[in-house]
């Protein structure tokens, strides 16, 4: 199905681009949430109309996600994790675990998806990169520690 996008979407483009998607997809998830619209004959053309109130849509967006940057930039979470005697985890750290960490130390919307995660097997400090927006990301410290 050709939809139009009405905000930057991860993994599907910028806002006001012109992509196909699976119908499912389009109809099931991104029209009923507002983030897309039918790319028929009539949205098409009124697409040039439109394309202000978007721009000023992702640019609100944008500076929310800008604020929240600013509110977990460079912050230190942490998650107790068992490990062995080296210090290797015996669990996995997952997106999850991270997202509600953050939300149980601040007061901030954020989805598991919003985490850019690569897989984490020891102790200690590591930087984990949260993708808030578009093109703006944010660098926290994950510091997990054996637990007790």
């Amino acid at each position: 199905m050709e939809i139009i996008i009405l905000e930057s979407l991860n993994k599907l483009g910028k806002a006001g681009d012109v992509v196909n998607v699976k119908d499912g997809f389009a109809r099931n998830f991104l029209i009923p949430q507002k983030k897309a619209i039918v790319a028929n004959k009539k949205n098409k053309s009124d697409l040039e109309k439109k394309m202000s109130e978007i721009e000023k849509n992702n640019q609100i967006k944008v500076k929310e996600a800008q604020d929240v940057k600013s509110k977990i930039e460079g912050k230190t979470i942490k998650i107790e994790m068992e490990s062995n005697e080296e210090g290797n985890l015996y669990g996995a750290v997952t997106q999850k675990s991270i997202v509600e960490s953050i939300l149980g130390s601040m007061s901030i919307k954020l989805s598991t998806d919003s985490v850019i995660l690569t897989p984490i097997k020891a102790l200690g400090m590591h930087e984990i990169k949260i993708h808030l927006y578009d093109e703006v990301y944010a660098n926290i410290n994950l510091e997990i520690i054996n637990k007790s």
